[in-house]
Parts: structure tokens; C-alpha cells; sequence
């Protein structure tokens, strides 16, 4: 497919005037054929559910992609491959002449329409004020009916945000991140990682009150706040409206998918329709974070950085070198009190790569050197692993999971988002054997070191890093390494202003060790539910053997602003009642305090 330049997108274009000529010719024909008159328009209406699906057809922005060589077409083929698979009949195409008509209230469809002339953006708006959805993506209205540049005012005005222009090429912002448990993005994992493409259609960014992603390079460095939104929203009265600013081209990089259930939630949320989901975290917690040091040389500064957890009553992991902990059986002692002690291998060497019977060697030598130091009595509750320099392979989990080791702390590589998995090197094993990945997906200590920042820059870094993982309903883990953890280190004083900003989200923000958050995953795993097989008023699911699933919570969203659900209610015998609360304004959490068996559970809501 041939893309759009973006050339033919910024405000000076360089184009040749037999171009032009045919443009306009092709334009007065689509347009004056379409007739030019308004409807009267339709009446505003109370928020109800909203049935119809819109994909407009800008003529004029056809005839000047087709002027310039390239295919409107293509990008719309993208929108109505999805849109007739998953709203069949509520779905239908709408021409020019349809818009200027009048459109009952439904989700309008704006897939990069580039060109629109003042008669379209004055029906866009009516419909809109009448309680119409829109979704609107990359560029769309960023010309006027004759092509020449107007900015971005139209859109700026539909969505209340300000346009900052394209991502620039040097900053590599080419990935987008959405928000887990999100209204709008609750259908992929917090903080997925999508390559958008080294596409032309350069994606836009944006600066809105109301973001549902962002734009971060591979390593989801943390650019500032109002530079990188990606995915916006709003809802003004009796509409709602959401704003893609990537374009359609880049769903050919979408290898994975996501981008079409990302739009199922989109789509869902501005069509008024109540979703039930799972959260990710127990307890209506809305981000988790784990805080471990890799104790290595320097053992002692271990019990600096437990000192530090402990003032703010926080369990911590130490995934020790087993060769320098049977050294220091003490500080062992002393860890082991109050935080988890986890295995970083016996030496500080990685174990990607190598021999199956050497690594199985090395990993004996550690339990065995982890046993004489903290006592067999004590072995049983070693479960976590942290590959020293994150080097592993499949071969080191396979062996991992055969003495033990319950979950394995891995690097950024590991995961396309920023939650837990479980570990693919056995695929064949069920989710209560196989080992539960946690990616550090944050910076650690050996990142903020090379950067060579000061201590008041690395602060602000640390702290907008935090901010991110947590809008992203994400896992974070915080890891030093005990040899950079000195009382004067840089790392020692950038944890515990960092701590005392987990202490502000304690109410939001679950802070536990290793084997709690794999622990947790494992139990959210045996409760099956399929969001798409409730309804508005209803919903049910199951929980799998062995059961003993505590703090299970799911989100509701709510059809308009503030517009919760008024009560919840057990249809089923031996279902308990969830508590209700509310999150915001677009969602609220059903929370089961109470530890759940196996069987089935079903509910009803009113709003």
C-alpha cells in the first residue's frame, strides 16, 4: 500500500499545480453532486446506549489523496473490515450528503479525514451536541474544503485539547502505551507496548486533561507529562468523543492485534454500554509495586535499604548471591524478619546460553549454599529468582521451576507490558505450575547511575517514571543493588522521597513483595469471566479449583459522568456481596472482601 506523505499533510505542501487543478475539479463534483443543505437538527437526548456505528466518507479528502497518488480508501478499508466483523447491521458507511442530513445519535467515525469544508464541521458539531458519539483519528479537519492548511483548531475545539504536532523522528516516540483497567483500554494489559511503525502519517501528540495512552520509545523512558499523549477524550454534555492521533497506516504494524480490542473498549465507552472486567490488582488497588535489591558485593548496605522499607511499613525482596549470603548469615537473619529472601544465583555471572547440565550445576550449588545459610526449616519459602545481569534462557526457567522457584524477576525484554505473565519456556504447563514473570520495566539504580544526573533531576525522573506506572494500572519494581546503596549513594537518597510518594497512593497503590504479586497472579488466573458475555445488568463467573482467590475486584463502567451504579446484588446462592465503590467519574470497582472457593458466582447491577 501506497502511504500518505507527510509532506502532503503539513501546512506548506509542495504541490505542482496540474495536481491542484485536478483536485479541485474532483472536489466540485463530489461536492456540489452531495447537495448542501442542513436538516433540521435532531433533538439532544438523555445518555441511553447508543446502537449505530458511522464510518464517514469524506469525498474531497478521497480526491485529494487520489490528486497526490495515494489511497484514502486504504485507510478506511481498515475501519470497515473491523466494524462489519464486530457491529454487522449496526454498522453502515455515510456519505457526505447523509451527514449534512442529519445522523441519529450513534459513534461517528472520523478515520483520518484530513479535508473537511465548513458544511461537514458544522454537521459534525451539531450531531455532536445532540449527544453523537465521535471518534476521530490522527489529522482529521487539519484542511478546508478547497485543501489549503488550517490547523488544528476543529479538533482542538470537538475534544478540548491542544495539538503539539508530530512526533519528532529523533525522539523515537513510535510506541503506544495504553492504560490498563482504563474505561476506555481495559481490554490489553497496563502499559502494553504497541509499535505504531516508521510510518508516514507521522502520529500526532497531544495535551489533554483526559489521556487513555501515550507515546514512549521502546524503553518507555519517561518523556514530560505534556509531551506525549496519544489517546484523548472527552465527554461534553450527552457526548462522548475520543481522539486516536495515529492514523490508520498503522495498524499494518500491529502484529499482535491489540489495536482492534483497544478500539472493542473505545467503542464500547462511546457507545454508552456498561463493561464489566477484571482488575488487574486485588483489593480495587488501581497500580502494584515491588521494591528489591539485588544483594551482591557490599552485602551489609542490605539492611540500609531495609531500614528505609521499614519506616514506611513496606515488604520488601532481597535476591541474594548465595556466595556472599552464606557469608553474611546475620544480615540474612535480620532480612528474613520482615521481607522475602529470593535467590540471584550463587555467583554473579549470567547463565543465558549455557550448557543445560552446567546451569542445573550452578542452581544445586545455590540451593545448597542457600540452605546452609538460612536453614532447612526456612528453605520452603525460597520462591523467587532474579537472573544475575538478567541473562537467562528457557533452560534456566525449565530448571528454576523443578527446585522450586515460583517467580522470576526479569528485565524489560521480557514483556510487552507492564504486568505479570506466566512463563512460556513450558507451554504445555498450567497457570498454577508455571513460573510468574515480573518485568522491571522501571529504571533501576545502574540506568539512573549512567545517566549522571543530579540528585534533584534523577528525583523528578524517578518520580514522573512512578506517576506513569501507576495511570498505567502497572506493576513497578524498584530495583537497587546493594553495593550502590552506601548511606551517602545516590540511591539512598533518591528512595525515600520516593517512598513517601508510594505512602501518598497507599489507599491506590499496592506495595508487596515477590511472592505476594505472583502469589496474587496466579489466583486472578483461576477466575474465568468473559467481559463480552455480560450485559448492563448483569454479569457472572467462575472460579477454578483450588479457589482461595481473596481481594478479587472487577470495574463497571459507567454509561455517562458520574453516572455510577446504584447497587449490586448476588443472584445466584453462595454468591457474596461485593462492595461498591466508587474510582471516578467513568468507573467504580466491585470489590470481594471475602475469600472466594471454587464454583460459580452471578450478579446484578442497577444504575
Amino acid at each position: 500500500m501506497k502511504i500518505f506523505p507527510m509532506s502532503y499533510f503539513n501546512p506548506c505542501p509542495q504541490l505542482n499545480a496540474a495536481r491542484l487543478g485536478r483536485f479541485f475539479v474532483i472536489c466540485c463534483v463530489s461536492i456540489f453532486s452531495a447537495g448542501m443543505g442542513l436538516s433540521t437538527p435532531a433533538r439532544a437526548v438523555s445518555p441511553q446506549p447508543l446502537e449505530s456505528v458511522y464510518l464517514y466518507s469524506s469525498p474531497i479528502t478521497a480526491a485529494f489523496f487520489s490528486a497526490n497518488g495515494t489511497s484514502y480508501d486504504a485507510l478506511k478499508m481498515r475501519w470497515r473490515e473491523y466494524l462489519r466483523t464486530y457491529y454487522g447491521k449496526a454498522y453502515r458507511e455515510v456519505s457526505r450528503a447523509d451527514l449534512l442530513a442529519g445522523l441519529q445519535p450513534g459513534v461517528l467515525v472520523l478515520g483520518s479525514a484530513v479535508l473537511l469544508d465548513d458544511q461537514e464541521r458544522k454537521a459534525i458539531n451539531t450531531y455532536a451536541d445532540a449527544g453523537g458519539s465521535v471518534l476521530a483519528t490522527w489529522g482529521t479537519g487539519a484542511r478546508d474544503g478547497r485543501g489549503k492548511w488550517a490547523g488544528y483548531g476543529f479538533i482542538e475545539d470537538l475534544f478540548q485539547m491542544k495539538v503539539l504536532g508530530p512526533v519528532a523522528q529523533d525522539d523515537n516516540l513510535r510506541f503506544l502505551n495504553t492504560f490498563g483497567d482504563h474505561p476506555l483500554t481495559w481490554t490489553i494489559p497496563g502499559g502494553e507496548r504497541i509499535f505504531l511503525g516508521d510510518i508516514a502519517e507521522t502520529p500526532l501528540r497531544v495535551r489533554s486533561a483526559n489521556l487513555a495512552g501515550r507515546y514512549f520509545d521502546w524503553q518507555r523512558f519517561p518523556a514530560p507529562k505534556d509531551s506525549n499523549g496519544a489517546i484523548a477524550y472527552l465527554e461534553k454534555g450527552n457526548s462522548r468523543r475520543v481522539y486516536l492521533g495515529f492514523s490508520e497506516s498503522s495498524w499494518e504494524y500491529d502484529e499482535r492485534l491489540e489495536l482492534p480490542k483497544v478500539v472493542d473498549s473505545i467503542i464500547a465507552w462511546l457507545r454508552r454500554q456498561p463493561m464489566v472486567y477484571k482488575s488487574a490488582w486485588p483489593e480495587g488497588e488501581l497500580s502494584a509495586q515491588l521494591l528489591e535489591m539485588d544483594t551482591e558485593d557490599k552485602f551489609a548496605n542490605a539492611l540500609n535499604f531495609a531500614k528505609d522499607l521499614d519506616a514506611v511499613n513496606i515488604r520488601g525482596t532481597f535476591y541474594a548471591l548465595t556466595g556472599i549470603a552464606l557469608k553474611n548469615r546475620e544480615t540474612v537473619e535480620k532480612l528474613a524478619q520482615k521481607h522475602e529472601i529470593g535467590y540471584h544465583a550463587e555467583i554473579h555471572v549470567g547463565f543465558k546460553g549455557k550448557d543445560a547440565r552446567a546451569q542445573e550445576a550452578r542452581l544445586d550449588t545455590m540451593v545448597s549454599e542457600m540452605r546452609e545459610t538460612i536453614g532447612t526449616r526456612a528453605l520452603s519459602k525460597v520462591t523467587g529468582f532474579r537472573a544475575p545481569t538478567e541473562s537467562w534462557d528457557q533452560t534456566t526457567e525449565k530448571l528454576l521451576r523443578k527446585i522450586g522457584i515460583r517467580h522470576h524477576v526479569t528485565n524489560p525484554a521480557a514483556s510487552e507490558s507492564r504486568v505479570p505473565s506466566f512463563s512460556r519456556s513450558e507451554p504445555e504447563l498450567s497457570t498454577e505450575e508455571a513460573i510468574v514473570i515480573l518485568p522491571r520495566t522501571q529504571m533501576d539504580d545502574l540506568n539512573y547511575q549512567g545517566l549522571k544526573l543530579s540528585f534533584e533531576k534523577a528525583s523528578e525522573l524517578l518520580s514522573l517514571d512512578f506517576d506513569y506506572l501507576h495511570e498505567a494500572g502497572a506493576l513497578g519494581v524498584f530495583s537497587v543493588h546493594s553495593q550502590n546503596y552506601a548511606p551517602d549513594g545516590l540511591m539512598a537518597k533518591l528512595t525515600p522521597p520516593y517512598l513517601k510518594r508510594l505512602q501518598a497512593h497507599r489507599e491506590d497503590t499496592w506495595a508487596a513483595s515477590g511472592e505476594e504479586i505472583a502469589a496474587w497472579w496466579r489466583a486472578r488466573e483461576r477466575v474465568v469471566f468473559d467481559p463480552f458475555k455480560s450485559t448492563a445488568s448483569s454479569f457472572s463467573f467462575e472460579v477454578r479449583d483450588p479457589g482461595n482467590v481473596k481481594g478479587l475486584t472487577f470495574f463497571v463502567t459507567h454509561p455517562a459522568k458520574d453516572r455510577e451504579p446504584k447497587s449490586v446484588k448476588p443472584t445466584l446462592a453462595g454468591s457474596p456481596q461485593p462492595q461498591l465503590v466508587r474510582i471516578d467519574a467513568y468507573r467504580s470497582a466491585l470489590i470481594f472482601k471475602n475469600t472466594l472457593t471454587t464454583g460459580h458466582y452471578a450478579y446484578s447491577l442497577e444504575f
